[in-house]
This record gives structure tokens, C-alpha cells and sequence, in this order.
């Protein structure tokens, strides 16, 4: 059995980001970023914002709480961006170091549904890959590729919980 709340946490601590975004029309958009992962409610969850450039769009900021309720046996994710998306997402772990996830909205008025894969490389890397279907198609698969570069902003020690 995953240890979620465990899994969740190995995202606290500094992290160098590329993104890699494949376009529907063949194009290819890049970007850098930094990003930050804070414990939240005494390690029950995970603040974890992005930071950073992207081609096509400039700056890019990416907000995010992420938490597992055992109750339902999910992870939540929800995320707020400078570009304007709010999103809520439910997952579940799909084996140990794996996380898949979920969505389905309107994007530019059109039928989309999301899916990411999150995936714990590491102590120190995770990758996230995320397809989005408009209408059906395929409109853009993004590869985020996060690298830790410090641990120091865990502010205080995460308790054990029963």
C-alpha cells in the first residue's frame, strides 16, 4: 500500500523546472521555471508553486494545494495560474511512485479533458505529463521535468501521524 501523505510530501523543497509543450498544429513551446513545495496543515498537504518563462507567453505563475483524503482514498489537487485557469482535480495512485489524475472542463468554450501523470523518479525528480483532449483530439501533451535544488524551506519538522 502507497503512503500518500508520505508521497505527497516528497515534493517540500526548492526544484529547477523545464517544460516542454507539443502543440496540436506541430508546434513546440519551452520553458524554465523554479518552483517551491511548503508543507501545509501540520504535513497534510503541499503548497507548491511555479515559477517562470515560457515561450509564447512570458512570465507564468502556477499555484497549487495538494493533499490525500483518506476517507475517499484520493489525492486533490487544486490549481490556480496566471493565465487564468482554475482547475480541481481527484486522482489516485496507480502504483507506488505513479499518480494519475483527471479533468474535465470547458478550455475556450470547447469540451477538454486532462490527464496527468505524475511520477516520483526520486528523491530529488518527478516528471509530469499532461495530454489534453479538445473535442476528442489531442490538442497538447506538456513534459515538466522537476529537479531538486535544496531542501531548506521545510520551516518546520512534519509530524508522524497514526
Amino acid at each position: 500500500m502507497v503512503n500518500a501523505e508520505n508521497s505527497i510530501n516528497r515534493l517540500i523543497g526548492e526544484w529547477r523546472a523545464n517544460m516542454t509543450f507539443n502543440m496540436e498544429d506541430g508546434s513546440i513551446a519551452k520553458g524554465r521555471g523554479t518552483a517551491i513545495g511548503r508543507s501545509i496543515a501540520l504535513g497534510r498537504g503541499v503548497q507548491f508553486v511555479l515559477k517562470g518563462n515560457m515561450e509564447g507567453i512570458g512570465s507564468y505563475e502556477e499555484n497549487n494545494l495538494v493533499a490525500y483524503d483518506p476517507e475517499e482514498d484520493t489525492i486533490c489537487l487544486f490549481t490556480v495560474t496566471s493565465l487564468g485557469i482554475v482547475q480541481s482535480r481527484i486522482g489516485r495512485y496507480d502504483s507506488g511512485d505513479t499518480l494519475m489524475m483527471r479533468w474535465n472542463g470547458r478550455i475556450d468554450g470547447r469540451s477538454t479533458e486532462r490527464e496527468i501523470t505524475v511520477s516520483l523518479t526520486s528523491d530529488d525528480s518527478f516528471t509530469i505529463r499532461q495530454v489534453d483532449h479538445i473535442d476528442g483530439n489531442v490538442s497538447m501533451v506538456g513534459e515538466y521535468h522537476y529537479q531538486r535544488s535544496g531542501k531548506k524551506v521545510l520551516e518546520e519538522p512534519v509530524p508522524t501521524f497514526a
